[in-house]
């Protein structure tokens, strides 16, 4: 298992049931075919309602030439048989090709050409395709026997090959048919506990069990419940003992289920106890299958433990159908926009809507959902057999390379307003502010609730109208920690610019410049090398990568001027980007900068790419090496590159909303703030630094 972190839960699963696929354990050829018929149950008799199922299909395309180039296919499902088109005629009638190869990425991580034609290599792309195929790491370096990437909320969705060893391996499973489900959906959750805190409530438990074995024994109860309604002395011990005999009980069957997946190694385990192998066993659990609880066992992960293997893993499926089809599709619109209170005793929220060249309104459509569900019923997926079928039919061969599987789809009419350049701009609202400094004087921590949380919103210029395309959950600055230049942390108040700025700069992989202060203990990782655990510079939060401070793509705020020679642009070191850091969108504050998920980055401005003028500017050099001493060994950082440059023509406009100050301060605390209970040397902080470099941006944006 490689990649920190778990996943954001997105859960779908189709009706799944038991039909004794496990003893076939067959695997598909490698050598890819022309017409498949698609494993399905005898159909029944004709009825009035299958009939319809019968009418002409429009988009069925006759099946191609056996010699048709294999850069010139496409693959549809028509009447239960799968067949092999030409690609060229379906685009012709207007459909999508999705690509299914394991060599996909966004575009906006593709390579690009110059305005004199030159090609513009995109470097991070081999980076990125590696790590969806579970070839590489972050570094690009081969992965080690049985390691995986589980980096979907990362921005990386597993490859179709990679699904594919998933479901012929899962599905010569039975183990997870012996996990009490019950037992599971007992419990809100499983409290988990460091090792010293662990052994100490075990040795509690079984105390308070003797004492209430002892009393029931003495008042002759049958039941602990029993005793607590005679003795109510008792009644909060037996509900302790209660709760974390049913916590044990489920905990039982979470390792059952880690052990089924291959996750967890019950030779190196300790049985009922969450240690280092169990520990990461969840993870590695939580990855796979995206769920969002941070190696926690809560409701989330317990939920995804009581499906079948195949049913997550066509969840899995379907959200690495949903990334492909939007980025085919070139669209948005995922069914977030914000819509309006409904009509008064109606109850609910009205659609969004735009004004069409007909007069009327139109609701702003769920593009995405809409394409992930015409793809999937295009390659007859309705169901985790269907999955299984699929990928008996296709081997390995039928995904390889750039010109691997594709389908032939298609989507729902685009609405008008699309075009090639569209009028966009963006909205940060900062939602609830509060200015007030978080603690009291004895350190405790003031609450600072809030009922609006910042959200980030992509609106389309039509008409006179400003449509809404989505709104995401997004970060804004707070109180954060910082090393001041006295060599003391203080609290300070890290403030996201409010007010109007424009996007002139797209750029992904991009790299972030640690500043001077920043402590060199991050600065250093170990890593895995020919076997060995080694020390080397730690290029993770730098970048390029899916973990660095920037993610996987980033656009500069800047501030736009008037000079003598024409427009002028200021970075006061604030961005939008992408972000490893998944569980600080539910509700952290950030530097100043505004995060998204790294997926919701790669959209966002793959969209924007695709919908503006735009200058593929390349790689720009930056050139930056640095020498630093740790822990008596000397360490290189070498950045030769700040990313992969897009300039839009013209810039973007995008503002950020003051939002609504709670609280009785009213402005922001410009100066440090010292930490509560902290002695320090110095009688008065040092005034902070102004520049923006010390800001979460710096000053690396612009070419």
């Amino acid at each position: 298992m490689r990649g920190p972190g778990v996943v954001a839960a997105i859960g779908m699963w189709g009706p799944w049931a038991a039909l004794g696929l496990a003893a076939a354990g067959c695997d598909a050829s490698d050598a890819p075919a022309s017409v498949h018929p698609v494993d399905q149950p005898k159909p029944p008799a004709p009825t009035r309602s299958n009939a319809a199922a019968a009418v002409p299909d429009p988009d069925d395309l006759p099946p191609t030439a056996p010699d048709l180039p294999p850069d010139q296919r496409a693959i549809q499902v028509v009447g239960g048989i799968e067949r092999t088109v030409d690609a060229d005629l379906a685009r012709e009638r207007g459909l999508v090709l999705v690509d299914l190869s394991d060599e996909w990425s966004p575009a906006v991580l593709h390579d690009g050409t110059a305005s004199d034609g030159a090609a513009l290599p995109n470097r991070y792309r081999t980076v990125f395709v590696g790590l969806a195929n579970d070839r590489t790491d972050g570094d690009g370096q081969p992965l080690g026997p049985g390691e995986k990437n589980y980096l979907e909320l990362y921005g990386i969705p597993p490859s179709l090959s990679v699904l594919r060893e998933r479901f012929i391996t899962d599905v010569k499973r039975i183990c997870d048919r012996e996990v009490d489900v019950a037992k599971l959906a007992a419990v809100p959750h499983i409290e988990t506990r460091g090792i010293t805190t662990e052994k100490k409530e075990h040795a509690a438990h079984a105390a308070r069990g003797a004492r209430l074995r002892a009393a029931q024994a003495a008042r002759g109860t049958e039941t602990l419940e029993a005793l607590a309604a005679a003795e109510p002395r008792f009644a909060k011990d037996v509900n302790t003992y209660v709760r974390f005999e049913a916590e044990q009980a489920a905990f039982a069957e979470v390792e059952k289920r880690l052990v089924c997946e291959g996750l967890l190694d019950a030779g190196v385990h300790r049985a009922g106890r969450y240690d280092g192998p169990m520990r990461k066993a969840v993870v590695a659990f939580q990855q796979k299958h995206a769920v969002l609880d941070h190696a926690d066992l809560n409701r989330p992960t317990l939920d995804a433990m009581s499906k079948p293997l195949l049913a997550n893993d066509f969840a899995a499926l379907r959200r690495v159908i949903t990334e492909r089809a939007i980025h085919a599709g070139g669209i948005l619109e995922d069914g977030t926009a914000p819509s309006a209170p409904a009509s008064r005793g109606g109850g609910g929220r009205a659609p969004v809507t735009y004004l069409g060249v007909d007069g009327q309104p139109h609701a702003v459509p769920d593009l995405a959902g809409q394409a992930t569900d015409a793809t999937m019923a295009r390659l007859g997926l309705r169901a985790p057999e269907d999955a299984v079928a699929f990928f008996r039919r296709h081997g390995k061969a039928d995904f390889a390379g750039a010109r691997g599987l594709r389908v032939a789809v298609r989507f729902a009419p685009l609405p008008e307003y699309y075009s090639a350049h569209m009028d966009l701009s963006a909205e940060i609202d900062r939602g609830d502010v509060w200015y007030d400094f978080p603690f009291d004087p004895d350190g405790e921590r003031q609450p600072q609730p809030r009922e609006r949380y910042p959200s980030f919103t992509l609106f389309v210029n039509w008409r006179g109208e400003r449509v809404p395309l989505i709104r995401w959950r997004t970060t804004v600055g707070g109180w954060r920690t910082e090393l001041a230049v006295d060599g003391d942390e203080y609290y300070r108040y890290k403030i996201s610019d409010v007010g109007p700025r424009v996007w002139r700069h797209v750029v992904a992989a991009p790299v972030w410049i640690p500043p001077d202060s920043s402590p060199l203990g991050g600065m250093i990782k170990e890593k895995r090398i020919n076997g060995a655990f080694v020390k080397v510079t730690n290029y993770d939060e730098t970048g390029p990568g899916y973990l660095s401070a920037y993610g996987l793509v980033a656009a500069i705020h800047v501030k736009q001027g008037r000079g003598p020679t024409g427009p002028t642009f200021h970075d006061n070191g604030i961005r939008t980007h992408g972000s490893f850091d998944y569980m600080s969108l539910r509700g952290r504050f950030s530097h100043g900068c505004h995060r998204l998920y790294n997926n919701l980055a790669l959209r966002l401005f793959t969209f924007v790419v695709q919908h503006r003028k735009t200058k593929t500017m390349g790689t720009v050099a930056l050139g930056v090496k640095r020498s630093f001493w740790h822990t008596g060994e000397v360490y290189e950082m070498r950045l030769p590159a700040k990313g992969f440059y897009y300039e839009l023509d013209p810039p973007l406009p995008v503002e950020t909303l003051e939002g609504m100050v709670k609280g009785a301060q009213k402005a922001p605390i410009t100066g440090y703030v010292r930490k509560p209970g902290v002695a320090y040397q110095a009688s008065q902080p040092p005034p902070p630094s102004t520049d923006p470099e010390a800001k979460a941006g710096g000053t690396d944006g612009a070419p």
